[in-house]
């Protein structure tokens, strides 16, 4: 076993150890229940502009928040001091502040059939080795590259940046349960400014992985800032209209997180979702499935149990349009009169499938024939209890499957339900950097509100 692994494994120990003697202080002391959690990170992050060094960041830290049940009612409390003396009076004002909280018949641990007790290593911990005078070197990298490089309609670039974390987090119950779970991440960016008639534009490319060998080379990086910036410049105006909108791989990956808050316990319990009661029943076109998968390697997703202890699964989460299951935690499980399927810590690796199959993007736009590809997205424009959807948008306009002229300053309007139900085809440009793998979708017929 390499250095690095025993020194993580005795740290992981010694947080567990932590952790465990916190929950048996509580129990001690008049709790009926307990819960720890523990999030350590370490590491570092460089950021550099006009080929000079702007900013070092090193990061250790750790924190913990201890959550105590007596008679159904919940006490919490959080600390950044991880004494003795700290933790100890941090447990019994949880226990205080327990007295005063109202009872609540759906609080407390969860259920010991649903714990976790099985552990599979999905390889989420590399020693990547990154100290300040290689990430700074890959930050300048970039930067300089960018200068080198003319290109045109690209004024300059706008800051690059590259870090490198590792972190840690433990949970331990009084149900028995302690575990502590690590992952390292690496990533790297850079901001282009383009520009065209007097109009600045910006844009940028980045990598993120769990392993410094799979992050994108520099050139790859800087090839996709290039490109987004490259499309936003010359942007005109569009008029107000009924449009086929294409929303590329980045851009409907909002979609996908409000179709994931609409099926999550939270908001359905307080009845703050327009997918309420929808259980069983038909939510996107029947072409869609996702298929969510927790146990993929190097997964961004990826993890063996939620934050509640509970053992999470691979399953369908919608099957031909059809809503499978909701997204439930323990608590929102029991409000809802449904078990937990280990949600407590959101979404895991989602796979989005079309019954049709995929085309390439260049299908895509031939298949649309004509209207607007959106970018990127902007605003706060969704209702989760109406569906309602409104946000400022910006991409390009194509006819007959060819890029036109670049467009923003419009904004997109519909409705959630009716969009889920519309989608009519998608692409295979998957991109690995998201735990939601999806390709760029077709939505005919939306409305585009420009001139």
């Amino acid at each position: 076993m390499s250095s690095f692994k025993k020194d993580l494994a005795s740290e992981e120990s010694r947080l567990e150890n932590v952790s465990s003697d916190v929950v048996k202080f509580a129990l001690a002391n008049g709790a009926d229940e307990c819960e720890v959690n523990i999030g350590a990170v370490k590491g570092l992050s460089v950021s550099c502009r006009d080929q000079d060094i702007e900013n070092i960041e090193f990061n250790r830290d750790n924190g913990m928040s201890i959550t105590v049940y007596k008679d159904k009612r919940s006490g919490a409390v959080s600390t950044n001091d991880l004494s003795l003396d700290s933790i100890h009076e941090a447990v019994l004002s949880a226990i205080n502040l327990a007295g005063y909280s109202d009872p609540d018949p759906c609080s407390g641990l969860c259920d010991k059939d649903l714990i976790c007790d099985s552990f599979k290593d999905l390889n989420l911990v590399f020693d990547n080795n990154v100290d300040a005078d290689f990430a700074a070197s890959k930050a300048l990298e970039l930067d300089k590259m960018a200068e080198e490089q003319k290109v045109k309609g690209i004024k300059k670039s706008d800051g690059s940046s590259f870090s490198s974390y590792l972190y840690t987090t433990v949970i331990s119950n009084s149900n028995g349960f302690t575990k502590a779970r690590s992952s390292s991440s690496v990533s790297a960016d850079i901001t282009m400014l383009g520009e065209s008639d007097g109009k600045m534009q910006r844009a940028s490319g980045s990598s993120i992985a769990r392993s410094i060998e799979d992050i994108y080379t520099s050139q790859r990086i800087l090839d996709e800032a290039y490109e987004k910036t490259l499309l936003k410049l010359n942007s005109r105006k569009i008029a107000t209209g009924k449009y086929n909108v294409i929303f590329t791989r980045s851009a409907v990956q909002s979609l996908w997180g409000s179709f994931s808050s609409a099926i999550s316990g939270g908001a359905l319990y307080r009845n703050r979702s327009f997918l309420c009661n929808y259980l069983g029943k038909q939510v996107l076109s029947d072409k869609i499935s996702i298929y969510e998968d927790p146990f993929v390697l190097k997964g961004l997703g990826s993890r063996n149990y939620d934050s509640d202890g509970v053992r999470v699964t691979a399953s369908d989460i919608v099957k031909d349009g059809m809503l499978e299951q909701y997204l439930l935690a323990t608590y929102s499980g029991r409000k809802l009169g449904i078990k937990s399927n280990g949600h407590a810590s959101g979404i895991h690796n989602w796979y989005i499938s079309f019954k049709d199959g995929t085309c390439s993007f260049d299908e895509l736009l031939s298949k649309a024939g004509e209207g607007v590809v959106v970018t990127g997205l902007m605003g706060q424009g969704i209702d989760l209890v109406s569906g309602n959807y409104s946000r400022g948008a910006e991409g390009y306009y194509f006819k007959d499957g060819k890029f036109v002229h670049a467009v923003d300053g419009i904004t997109i309007a519909g409705n959630l339900k009716d969009m889920f139900l519309n989608m009519e085809a998608m692409a295979d440009d998957f991109d690995e950097r998201y735990k939601i793998q999806t390709g760029s979708i077709l939505i005919p017929d939306m409305t585009v509100s420009g001139d």
